[in-house]
């Protein structure tokens, strides 16, 4: 009776262990897609370390761990204002003195405050930090940008609210019979100043 290895043999007398038969379970990398990345990859790095090397991040989230975590040894003084941001609607937190006492509520900001601080909020440009960011950001300006026209639709529905309600997006967003979708007063704004601008275009 023949051995495992011996039958092996008899199955495939023809195949020899070689360099390459032996180094067949190791995939090469192929970069697909970026091409800048594509040409600034090194195969012999890890991919959290070209990505250092590139100035790119491997996770939105930040550091997940191995990083030391620096505390102040004096407490510092609370900025309420930041800690409003943190609060979702209908979210608050009671402030109280040594002695218990209450002395400030903080009250969360609503869903159309912070759609309305999202819209209008300019985003200031960072400096690039390696010629391999400013190669990306100049593929990424150069890109065929989509623009989002209105539907006859929508300019219709628009239309019946801005002669209904004026500039008034509160009473536009209470208005259940016109905003059947519930658009928030912010979307409404933002939409029919859209609508409007591109009306005056038209008629210049």
């Amino acid at each position: 009776m023949a051995r495992p290895r011996k039958r092996h043999k008899i199955r495939n007398p023809t195949l020899k262990v070689s360099r390459k038969n032996a180094n067949k379970h190791f995939k090469k990398i192929s970069i697909k897609g970026n091409s800048v990345i594509a040409a600034n990859w090194d195969k012999k790095a890890t991919l959290r370390q070209n990505y250092q090397r590139m100035g790119l991040m491997t996770s939105l989230n930040g550091i997940a761990g191995g990083t030391e975590k620096l505390y102040p040894d004096e407490a510092q003084e609370l900025d309420m204002e930041e800690i409003k941001k943190t609060l979702g609607p209908e979210e608050g937190i009671i402030e109280r003195d040594e002695k218990g006492n209450v002395i400030n509520v903080i009250i969360g900001r609503s869903r159309e405050e912070e759609e309305e601080e999202v819209f209008n909020t300019e985003i200031d440009p960072v400096p690039a930090k390696t010629d391999i960011i400013r190669a990306l950001e100049t593929q990424a300006a150069n890109v065929y940008k989509r623009e989002k026209y209105q539907s006859e639709g929508e300019k219709q529905f628009l239309e019946e609210l801005i002669q209904k309600y004026g500039d008034n997006y509160d009473a536009m967003f209470r208005d259940i019979k016109l905003n059947i979708y519930q658009h928030t007063s912010a979307q409404l704004r933002n939409k029919c100043q859209k609508y409007l601008k591109s009306r005056q275009n038209k008629i210049l």
